[in-house]
């Protein structure tokens, strides 16, 4: 089979409802005329005749009996001057019809037709459906007029088959449509190692070599990036676990100064070298996690003690804020005696935050930690004095590698910080929302985790 175009397609639906129709109205008109033929169905044109082939005898005759009236016609007799003396019609309506025929000179009145008849005494008139009849007295009961049953009948009929030719060609147009839709939903999921089968539909297989240029040309371009991705995160973590070595020999060296003799000046200079190694480390150790999938970290969920969480969380700050000349603020409101979460990374996840919060306020300044309740939710609110987020850093700043603009980068903010709080908290089942505070100025930063998280097994 060749390839179709959506016009082919769409004059064969015409041809076929066209051709569909001629046969509905072929097949119940030659029915109709076959029922004519074998006089199960009376048309008009034959009630009309008889009643003229009898008229005479209609005329003459000493008395009219029912037997004398023409098939399916009514009668009515009447004296010269419109008095009612019998018939099928009944008296009831032989004023109407005396009226109609009489006084009008109508032949025709609503759904009937009139034919008068003059006697020598007497007036005869008949009466008899404008229409064609069945010859069976219970199909004229119920389909009083067989030209109104073939005209609905062949409605009906071309609306059915409408409605099954409409019905047959969408299938078959769905079905090639499908493909395309098909090609779409994968690409979307980013499952781009497929081949396109072609729909034999023109305009449909057009869009679908469209879209398999664009899908060769993205899978070409995430390649390119997974590697670069790839790359980055094993020079990184190669890296990182190279600096770990001279680190240590730092801190030990370090460590050795102090079991030596050494001046105020010199022990002061051996505090530094030491504490800068340690905070070196923790930026190896932050490194090194970044360039791992924290999809793949089997979370270690058990109850946590607040208040020990709490109090190891202010021992660490306590010492950052006071090294720095920076106040902390701490207000610990209302919270549960136990929750359940990872203790190693809740710890890691609010130092990484505080820790950013210290670095961002200037001397002097002043750092705030708030905890929060709400129902299913604990909240832990960290704000501090400096310039806040940048419009930029409110949209990214929790993006792996994100650096902000001028108004809060520093030597030793590496933009890895809010990305793995950030991941952590989306592991208890939480998230992060960063703002500037209305009151201080200073960046704003909510931590919301769930308190129905499950414990692990």
């Amino acid at each position: 089979m060749g390839v179709k175009k959506l016009r082919s397609i769409f004059m064969r639906y015409a041809l076929c409802l066209a051709l569909t129709v001629f046969i509905v109205i072929t097949v119940n008109v030659g029915a109709y005329l076959f029922c004519v033929s074998i006089g199960a169905i009376y048309p008009l044109t034959s009630i009309s005749a008889a009643i003229e082939r009898e008229k005479d005898t209609l005329q003459t005759a000493r008395q009219i009996e029912e037997s004398d009236i023409p098939h399916l016609c009514e009668y009515a007799l009447f004296t010269k001057d419109g008095r009612y003396k019998g018939g099928s019609i009944g008296w009831e309506y032989s004023a109407t019809v005396w009226n109609t025929c009489m006084e009008n000179g109508r032949t025709r009145g609503g759904a009937y037709l009139y034919s008068v008849i003059e006697r020598d005494e007497e007036i005869l008139i008949l009466r008899y459906r404008m229409t064609a009849q069945f010859e069976n007295a219970a199909l004229r009961r119920r389909f009083p007029s067989a030209d109104w049953l073939l005209i609905v009948t062949i409605l009906l009929e071309i609306l059915l088959s409408l409605v099954v030719i409409s019905f047959i060609f969408g299938k078959y147009l769905g079905k090639k449509i499908d493909k395309l839709l098909t090609v779409v939903h994968k690409i979307e999921q980013q499952d781009l190692n497929f081949e396109i089968q072609k729909s034999r539909l023109f305009e449909v297989d057009q869009a679908l070599d469209a879209l398999d240029h664009m899908r060769l040309a993205l899978r070409q371009s995430l390649t390119r990036q997974w590697y670069d991705d790839k790359m980055r995160q094993d020079q990184l973590s190669a890296l990182a676990h190279d600096l770990k070595t001279p680190l240590t020999i730092i801190r030990g060296n370090a460590e050795l100064l102090f079991d030596t003799s050494l001046s105020t000046e010199q022990r002061e200079c051996a505090e530094y070298i030491e504490n800068s190694s340690l905070q070196m480390q923790d930026y190896v150790q932050t490194l090194i996690e970044a360039t791992k999938s924290w999809n793949s970290y089997k979370l270690c969920m058990k109850k946590v003690n607040m208040d020990s969480l709490l109090l190891e969380l202010k021992s660490q700050i306590d010492g950052l804020c006071a090294v720095n000349n920076i106040s902390l603020h701490w207000d610990c409101g209302h919270y549960p005696a136990y929750i359940t979460a990872d203790h190693d990374l809740l710890i890691r996840m609010l130092i990484n935050v505080l820790s950013n919060a210290v670095e961002h306020t200037p001397q002097g300044g002043e750092v705030t930690f708030e905890i929060e309740e709400h129902s299913n939710e604990l909240s832990f609110l960290i704000t501090d004095s400096g310039k806040g987020f940048s419009d930029e850093a409110l949209k990214h700043a929790t993006e792996q590698f994100f650096m902000e603009d001028d108004s809060r980068t520093s030597k030793s903010h590496y933009g890895i910080g809010l990305y793995v709080a950030a991941s952590i908290a989306k592991k208890h089942n939480g998230k992060i929302i960063l703002e500037n505070s209305a009151v201080v100025g200073g960046a704003k930063v909510t931590i919301q985790i769930s308190l129905k998280n499950p414990v692990s097994i």
